[in-house]
């Protein structure tokens, strides 16, 4: 197969996710978000409040926001606002409002503790599937990234300020302020699960250890852990000592192997272990095609 085969195949199957990340993604809106007055933010956020208060149907309103914010996008920022994040768009609104009003199928729970927890959750999984093919749902990443470029407000930050004003007008239009706390729940565990899905939820661990042993503790890991080492030569500025700096990334269960490497060979040394969201290299598995060409 070449490889102008192999990119068209990636774009049908990038497309045919985008498909499935917005069913999921429509299915946390209706059956369990928007029939309880919970939104995670973004222009869902804004639809749960036309749905509630004018009757417009959930899946027209969000289209109807998106579709400027679209033209928007691709006025000030070109193609990275392309066909995949209107495929996105378009199949949102279009199953949000064939669950509503085609099928009519109705809401999972009217608890809204459940729904807080359980739509955060298939929306997360959703938006991370669609993350996963390349694409995005539009809304409130336009808007973010428009207050980046001319507000000069950073990207997390300017989510967390759309979506902090988009629950808090939920709370405020509802005047129910346990809403917003339900809404707050929805968001965080969304947010979690966009991350381990785009990310992974790797087992493994970042260890750098600083020391004046350097050689034999690496000699001793790469021989009995088996993992390689990545070292550099450093100096204290306190102490003024030259030292090696040791880096390598290990199983969890490979840390305390490590640490009584290290105690035996420099109790001395400085330690420290971090976890690792995102590999990529040899001996790695990939943990993202987010932003792949």
């Amino acid at each position: 197969m070449s490889e102008r085969d192999n990119i068209k195949r990636k774009n049908v199957m990038d497309y045919i996710t985008i498909v499935l990340g917005s069913l999921i993604m429509a299915s946390a809106l209706m059956f369990f978000l928007i029939p309880n007055k919970i939104s995670a933010g973004g222009i869902s956020g804004i639809s749960t409040i036309f749905y509630h208060i004018f009757g417009w149907k959930a899946g027209i309103s969000m289209l109807a926001m998106n579709i400027p914010l679209f033209i928007i996008g691709i006025r000030i920022f070109g193609k990275k606002f392309g066909l995949k994040t209107l495929w996105g768009i378009f199949w949102i609104s279009i199953f949000t409002d064939l669950i509503d009003v085609v099928i009519d199928i109705p809401p999972a729970t009217h608890e809204p503790m459940l729904a807080a927890i359980y739509g955060g959750l298939l929306l997360g999984i959703g938006l991370g599937i669609i993350m996963k093919g390349r694409g995005t749902t539009g809304g409130s990443d336009i808007i973010a990234r428009v207050m980046n470029k001319y507000l000069h407000i950073s990207l997390g930050n300017s989510f967390i300020v759309i979506d902090t004003v988009i629950i808090i007008s939920v709370g405020i239009v509802f005047g129910n302020v346990d809403l917003i706390l339900f809404c707050l729940i929805s968001l965080v565990i969304s947010s979690k699960i966009v991350d381990i899905i785009i990310e992974g939820n790797p087992s493994e661990k970042a260890i750098t250890i600083i020391s004046m042993n350097g050689e034999q503790i690496a000699g001793r890991i790469i021989n009995e852990v088996k993992r390689g080492v990545t070292a550099n030569i450093s100096r204290g500025l306190y102490t003024n000592r030259e030292k090696m700096t040791l880096y390598c990334v290990v199983a969890t269960r490979q840390i305390e192997q490590i640490r009584r490497i290290v105690k035996q060979e420099d109790p001395s040394a400085f330690v420290t272990v971090t976890n690792v969201s995102i590999m990529q290299g040899e001996g790695f598995r990939a943990q993202t095609t987010l932003n792949e060409d």
